[in-house]
């Protein structure tokens, strides 16, 4: 037997360059006590619960882990109103104390089933709004006591508890524990076994969320009766094929079905494929609330389900678009739609840059608010994109990528006449890896961009720059950090001329960042040599300890993650 599903839960998911900026640990507001409490009587004498209920959350938010335990510790009421914080988002990572915890909603789940649903006292799996499923190498290490590599016997084990147990156990919880869970989120890259996703139409959720799960077998995902849907309103949906396995040739027919059986309710669906794996619908289905779409890298070999996401009459309610046009396929059906009049945010993205791109589409939806588009030649932009843009009169936010290291001043010159913008979003050359090649000219820029005196935010990426000596090329600026001969060096501490050098850099960006808060009277953030930039009282505000990509900002205020 292969155990290469269990072994690649061992591998860690590598962390790419800094983007910390920005990032906030968003809390899932608990439950109201009601309805974790299921009914039964409040019966506690404490002052708390003289209090209305809807008020009851307001001040538990409020209170920190030693505190929780202790108002468990009052009564049964207390107990269960410090458990609607306590396990409103349960993360199963495969420590120790959440395999107790997986156990006990199991066992919850097990007497559910005998009492027709109801159990003798208040639950922990009545308090769980969120369930995320990620298991984390070190602790699955740990509880299986593998220090190194796991060898076939440390496989076999693992798989044995993984999938005979704990992922059982999992299935029990979300099918029959869990009444106000709204939310679940697969995360464990490894094969999804059956007992698994059969458990998922049985849960009341509104998000489901599939990353990277691998299927042994393309089934269909059976729904508990004849006609029914799921009520989940918002889908990420990412599965591949075990390539291990020879049944699994596709997943298609897993795709359809979970798609079909949402269909009448997804207002939101993030759908990302992979490549060599075709998707078709075999006929249409019909999204009626579907306002977010983004789809990467899926294969068609027909239009079924182009036409499904975007319908031939004036029923479409679409206004956030996140598309791959790398196929003509795509491009072609693109070119087709028209207008959607509902359209507010397009972000179109390739790997490879077509030879002759079509603007029809974009040119028929001048209300579009927010564009995002990647890569494109100095060419394509000047003499036909960004000519058309000019009478986007609505549009407030700009993002573009050229494909050569520089950025044409006839294109920075159509640029500066959609007086509509707010936020400014360029990049140029070398989109990934250490070495950058866009040798940005910050005068021209200035000058050029002068008359958008609107902007609010403008940020620059795969920025490089010169040292005064010309050492090193531009390509290995940030990789070698070499300072000017003429540097004054300061006593060095720890991190040696590494430290200095980033000092220097960021003196230097700050200079750059004066000029543009000067330039433009709006503009209230900047991100420039990987420095995210602010103003107060007139004097520029790093707001970074460190230089940060801030990626996940870029693409949450820009529109380029729906």
């Amino acid at each position: 037997m292969e155990y290469n599903e269990i072994e690649s839960l061992f591998v860690p998911i590598l962390a790419g360059s800094k983007d910390e900026y920005g990032k906030k640990k968003v809390l899932t507001k608990p439950l109201s006590f009601d309805r974790v409490n299921e009914g039964f009587p409040i019966t506690s004498k404490t002052p708390l619960f003289q209090l209305p209920i809807e008020l009851l959350n307001d001040i538990t938010t409020y209170l920190g882990a030693k505190d929780l335990k202790s108002l468990a510790l009052v009564d049964r009421n207390c107990r269960q109103l410090a458990r609607s914080v306590q396990f409103c988002t349960v993360t199963l990572d495969y420590s120790f104390r959440k395999h107790s915890l997986i156990t006990a909603l199991h066992d919850e789940a097990q007497e559910r089933s005998l009492n027709n649903g109801c159990l003798p006292q208040p639950s922990i799996g009545a308090c769980v709004r969120r369930l995320v499923v990620a298991t984390e190498p070190e602790h699955l290490s740990e509880a299986h006591s593998v220090a190194e590599r796991p060898d076939l016997e440390d496989l076999r084990e693992v798989w044995d508890r993984y999938f005979g147990v704990y992922t059982v156990q999992i299935a029990s919880a979300i099918a029959g524990a869990l009444p106000n869970l709204e939310e679940l989120s697969l995360q464990d890259r490894t094969v999804a076994p059956e007992h698994l996703l059969g458990a998922i139409p049985a849960s009341p959720i509104r998000t489901l969320k599939l990353g990277r799960i691998a299927l042994a077998v393309d089934d269909p995902i059976t729904v508990p009766s004849e006609g029914a849907r799921w009520g989940v309103e918002s889908l990420e949906l990412e599965v591949i094929r075990d390539l291990n396995s020879p049944s699994s040739r596709c997943t298609a027919n897993f795709c359809k079905s979970v798609l079909e059986a949402t269909s009448k309710n997804l207002e939101r669906l993030v759908w990302r494929g992979h490549y060599g794996d075709q998707q078709s619908f075999g006929q249409t289905i019909s999204f009626p609330r579907l306002r977010t779409l983004s789809l990467s890298l899926i294969s068609m070999p027909d239009d079924t389900v182009l036409s499904s996401f975007f319908p031939s009459d004036d029923t479409s309610v679409l206004r956030a678009l996140s598309i791959d046009t790398r196929t003509k396929h795509v491009r072609n059906f693109l070119a087709t739609l028209g207008q959607i009049k509902t359209l507010q945010s397009l972000h179109c993205h390739s790997f490879a840059i077509p030879k002759a791109p079509d603007i029809s589409f974009i040119a028929s939806n001048p209300q579009l608010k927010s564009l995002a588009l990647s890569p494109h030649t100095n060419e394509y932009l000047t003499t036909t994109l960004l000519p058309a843009l000019t009478g986007f009169t609505s549009l407030t936010s700009l993002s573009l990528i050229f494909e050569s290291s520089f950025i044409d001043l006839s294109a920075l010159s159509y640029i500066s006449k959609i007086k509509s913008l707010t936020q400014l979003w360029l990049s140029a050359g070398t989109q990934s890896g250490w070495a950058v090649d866009w040798e940005i000219d910050h005068d021209t820029l200035l000058t050029t961009l002068s008359p958008l005196q609107g902007l609010r935010r403008i940020a620059f990426t795969r920025d490089t720059y010169r040292s005064k000596d010309g050492v090193p090329p531009i390509e290995y600026y940030y990789e070698y950090r070499i300072l000017p001969a003429e540097t004054p060096l300061p006593e060095l501490g720890e991190d040696g001329l590494d430290a200095v050098w980033e000092e220097w850099h960021r003196d230097r960006m700050v200079e750059v960042a004066r000029k543009y808060f000067g330039a433009f009277k709006r503009l209230k953030w900047l991100l420039v040599g990987k420095y995210p930039m602010g103003v107060m009282d007139g004097e520029v505000v790093v707001e970074s300890g460190s230089r940060d990509g801030c990626e996940g900002v870029l693409r949450k205020w820009w529109g380029l993650d729906l």
